[in-house]
């Protein structure tokens, strides 16, 4: 079985075991994927963290387009997806097994002066200790200039999540499936 068929037949079984975790039952495409880092100068990006890169479809398009020089984060919650994206990216990024929560404590263990970029492939819908304490660290972030990139497949829901972020809609992705809306703040 191809690596791609593998990633796809796990990202649907990580649908059914945790359908608000993972909000659709495939992986994001390849023109999704290219949208998400629309518009940004990724050559002077040096730190950035990826949030939830399930199987690694924002984490394929950020390896082919950073700079070598640039530090990458990539933080992931279920451990299935760990072992594959650490034998995929492990040897260009850092991937580690933990909650995005704890953002602040992993940028700071790794004594970054700062994160240019947060790329997230999280559903808005997290339990709630855990959306509060990622929100404010994002919301520090942005309002110090990092740029946070998000998509979401119900923009009217979405936005009653982002309480006090300047939400810039990037593209819509209608060829996606499902089809999705790409946000930015800065």
């Amino acid at each position: 079985m191809s690596n791609v068929s593998s990633g796809r037949l796990a990202f649907l079984l990580n649908f059914l075991r945790h359908p608000l975790r993972n909000a659709s039952v495939v992986p994001s495409s390849r023109l999704a994927s290219r949208s998400m880092l629309e518009g940004l100068d990724l050559s002077a990006m040096r730190y950035v963290v990826e949030l939830g890169p399930g199987t690694g479809c924002f984490t394929q398009e950020l390896l082919e387009r950073l700079p070598a020089q640039c530090q990458v984060l990539v933080i992931e919650l279920d451990e299935g997806y760990v072992a594959d994206l650490n034998a995929r990216f492990g040897d260009r990024f850092e991937v580690v097994q933990a909650s995005a929560h704890k953002l602040d404590a992993l940028v700071e263990e790794r004594g970054w002066p700062r994160v240019d970029l947060i790329v997230s492939g999280l559903p808005f819908v997290l339990p709630e200790p855990v959306k509060q304490r990622l929100f404010s660290s994002i919301l520090r972030r942005t309002e110090k200039g990092t740029v946070y990139r998000f998509f979401t497949y119900m923009p009217p829901i979405m936005k009653k999540h982002y309480v006090g972020f300047s939400l810039r809609l990037v593209r819509y992705v209608p060829a996606n499936f499902p089809p999705m809306w790409i946000y930015s703040v800065n």
